[in-house]
């Protein structure tokens, strides 16, 4: 079983991970989901980046540990989640796992960084950026009675393609008709420059499509 493994089957995480949604949800104000989909998602999303691009295991295998616990933190309430999110994660990476102590920090400051990317400092904190941010589909979406702004266009975009060949990573969002494509990218717009700074740091370029093929993208 893999250091990954064993903290993905740990009963006290998982129990963290799936009661996330239940104490966001009675707020009235988070309609998208931070517990197991999205954990998830990002978990597969920070391994096929880095994989792409040729990463050895154990930075894999650390970015992995780092998306499952990065929004552990939400249990206690959104406000500086990422802060509280690394603090959970310094607690329970006491877990007995041999990692060496710089290792354990890279996991921990890829979880703090991984909301604002004022201080990307590793290949896990880039790609744990970059496949939190473009975590932005229906998919994700909550049941909740009213719908804003933001999260009808959550629910017009039906799912999102990330392709990573020869240093370069796309990012295509498939969309209804329906979707404002101007106002996604003005009201959020971190959405857009945070894996933009990520990939920098990953030594790729970073696109952005809306319903466009692969084939079109040139990788």
């Amino acid at each position: 079983m893999s250091i990954y493994e064993k903290y993905r089957d740990c009963p006290d995480i998982n129990k963290i991970i799936d009661t996330i949604n239940e104490m966001l949800l009675p707020k009235g104000m988070y309609k998208a989901c931070h517990g197991r989909y999205h954990a998830m998602f990002v978990v597969d999303t920070v391994e096929h980046i880095l994989q792409s691009l040729s990463y050895d295991t154990r930075t894999i295998e650390l970015s992995k540990i780092a998306a499952l616990l990065h929004d552990i933190g939400n249990i206690a309430g959104r406000w500086n989640h990422a802060r509280k999110s690394a603090a959970l994660a310094t607690v329970l990476m006491e877990y007995p796992v041999n990692f060496l102590s710089e290792e354990k920090n890279i996991i921990i400051q890829a979880i703090e960084d991984h909301s604002d990317g004022k201080d990307i400092s590793s290949a896990v904190g880039a790609a744990l950026l970059i496949a939190d941010k473009v975590d932005i589909s229906k998919r994700r979406i909550l049941p909740f009675e009213t719908i804003d702004a933001w999260h009808k266009n959550l629910l017009e975009i039906e799912d999102v393609k990330l392709y990573v060949s020869n240093q370069s990573i796309i990012i295509n969002y498939i969309t209804t008709k329906a979707f404002s494509k101007d106002l996604l990218i003005s009201d959020y717009a971190k959405i857009f420059d945070l894996p933009l700074k990520a990939a920098k740091y990953l030594g790729c370029t970073c696109h952005f499509r809306f319903n466009s093929e692969k084939e079109k993208f040139g990788c």
